[in-house]
């Protein structure tokens, strides 16, 4: 027993959690669903916010609609990862060092069971550029081997491989997909097609931070492991971790990254790297220390070996077992559906004004990332306007982008709506 945590306490603690779970859940069944799902008005009450509130701390006039960028946390993670360094500030002894980072696994092995891997395949880093720069940096290649790009990936999935080319060889080609398609077979299509003899990797964005533009994964997977079982494909998932219902095992990538303070509104620099057990031989870490061991093969097991980083912030993996409960008592599919309603009220609502988009409307490529053509020159005015004016967050890659998730409510939507129609005049 350790003398600064009694079980007390930590009953306290899981029942307040537990309180705040079932409030969440009926604040979401009469918030996010009145707009979509329920038919009901499109109108919080006051009771209602209040409801939220205790879920999430964010001020009524710095309401965040950046999900693509930053998440708020629910008060109950916070005040996890504060009780967390309290607790290691007080004993920083090995024994309750080991009992904190013992969430680590437990975090792991209930993530790999939401995205349909084996815990042995979960590495969690630091966030998705990271974990794509694992995969870049780490995948064996020569100069005659060709990485097909999509021209829409984060340059974390895109820059890196840049980088890695102009030092070690390889052949970078890019794919694009014209604005025009309308079907999920031409972009699998596009893909398939562009796979040659010495392609050796794929690597592509889910959903695109400048666009939007959501790609039909699974399709595609299948599509190139159809032509070649043997090439490597790495999804960027930043935009779908903690919004879409992922699988990993029927979606058929080889590995997938993803960042906890993104979407699956979780610990700050804490992120997801999923490497297959048959693949990762071929991928080695770019940073060899703690706990990798003192011999030349890595004495972790799977892919914890890409997390030898050496110290990390203890508090905020181990909250992020509280953050997968929290998930887990939602539902990744109840997340999803709720996501998609307050985004597709966005979405609707800013059509019926006629503003210019850069993000699709066809629904076989729609995602909770809606972006409203922006020049640059007046894209940040215009944000602030609408913080100003609304209260709400954007943030300006790719134009005007817009990222609601579950915490935002139809009045959310009507603010920023109201806004961006007040100030037109800086779209593109």
């Amino acid at each position: 027993m350790y003398h600064l945590y009694s079980r007390r306490s930590e009953y306290k603690m899981e029942k307040s959690m537990s309180m705040q779970r079932r409030d969440f859940l009926k604040t979401l069944g009469t918030i996010t669903v009145a707009g979509g799902l329920a038919g009901c008005a499109e109108s919080s009450t006051s009771n209602e916010q209040s409801s939220l509130d205790k879920i999430f701390s964010f001020a009524d006039n710095k309401v965040p609609m950046n999900a693509a960028n930053l998440c708020p946390m629910p008060s109950a993670i916070s005040k996890a990862i504060a009780k967390y360094n309290d607790e290691l500030d007080v004993d920083m002894s090995g024994p309750n060092r080991t009992r904190i980072m013992a969430l680590k696994n437990q975090a792991r092995n209930d993530i790999a069971m939401q995205i349909g891997v084996s815990g042995d395949e979960v590495a969690i880093v630091r966030n998705t550029s990271e974990a794509n720069n694992i995969v870049v940096q780490g995948i064996s290649l020569n100069n005659q081997d060709e990485v097909l790009l999509w021209d829409q990936n984060h340059p974390s999935n895109k820059v890196a491989w840049k980088v890695r080319a102009s030092r070690m060889n390889c052949h970078l080609r890019h794919i694009s997909i014209p604005p025009d398609t309308n079907s999920i077979d031409e972009v699998v299509e596009i893909f398939a097609n562009a796979i040659g003899k010495k392609t050796k990797v794929v690597s592509f964005t889910h959903i695109s931070n400048i666009t939007g533009f959501r790609l039909p994964a699974k399709e595609i997977c299948r599509a190139i492991k159809k032509k070649n079982n043997d090439i490597h494909i790495h999804v960027d998932g930043a935009q779908t971790w903690g919004v879409v219902d992922v699988n990993l095992l029927d979606m058929g990538c080889d590995s997938f990254s993803g960042s906890a303070h993104k979407w699956y509104m979780g610990p700050r620099e804490v992120g997801l790297l999923v490497v297959k057990k048959h693949n990762q031989h071929k991928i080695w870490p770019g940073v060899v220390s703690v706990p990798w061991g003192n011999e030349a093969e890595a004495s972790v097991v799977g892919a914890r070996k890409y997390e030898a980083l050496g110290q990390r912030d203890d508090s905020a993996i181990a909250a992020l077992a509280e953050t997968v409960k929290f998930h887990n008592q939602i539902t990744t599919a109840g997340i999803d559906k709720q996501a998609k309603s307050i985004a597709n009220q966005l979405r609707q609502k800013l059509i019926d004004i006629d503003v210019p988009f850069v993000s699709p409307h066809n629904s076989n490529f729609t995602s909770n990332v809606i972006i409203l053509s922006a020049p640059q020159e007046t894209r940040m005015e215009l944000i602030n306007n609408i913080l100003n004016d609304a209260g709400i967050i954007l943030a300006p890659p790719g134009g005007l982008r817009l990222s609601p998730h579950i915490y935002n409510t139809p009045d959310h939507v009507n603010r920023v709506v109201d806004a961006v129609n007040k100030h037109r005049n800086f779209l593109g």
